[in-house]
């Protein structure tokens, strides 16, 4: 995709996405972790209801490249004064094109609006590509 002009949206999803939400999640869980991951087995049992209270809970932002969902990132309060970032997710083919920072700048400019005064995230220290983005 690189050096083609793209269309990029980045969107908060609603309890109302929680559909699309799921299938994102999955994608996500799935490439990072794989199928066979008791997180991804534990969130593939996840009902609609809980889609949902996962979608009121935290907020989760979703990036599409010309109509194509194309990444994923989750924020949620920790305390009044601190949102964590979690799970940045981008699809392999969809990456280097930016969609990394996007999804970032869509999840701190949630936490603004929140008005907290630290965000964190946790990365592996072995993880270069995270720790470059971030």
């Amino acid at each position: 995709m690189t050096g083609t002009p793209v269309t990029v949206d980045v969107m908060r999803l609603t309890p109302a996405d929680w559909r699309l939400f799921s299938t994102i999640r999955l994608r996500a869980l799935a490439d990072s972790l794989g199928a066979d991951d008791p997180h991804y087995r534990q969130e593939a049992r996840f009902t609609a209801s809980q889609w949902r209270r996962r979608l009121c809970e935290h907020a989760q932002c979703e990036a599409g490249i010309d109509g194509r969902v194309a990444g994923l990132i989750g924020a949620q309060y920790q305390n009044p004064d601190a949102i964590y970032l979690y799970s940045l997710w981008v699809d392999p083919s969809a990456r280097n094109c930016g969609l990394g920072h996007r999804l970032i700048s869509a999840a701190v400019a949630w936490a603004r609006d929140c008005r907290v005064h630290t965000i964190r995230l946790r990365v592996a220290a072995d993880n270069t590509v995270a720790r470059s983005i971030y």
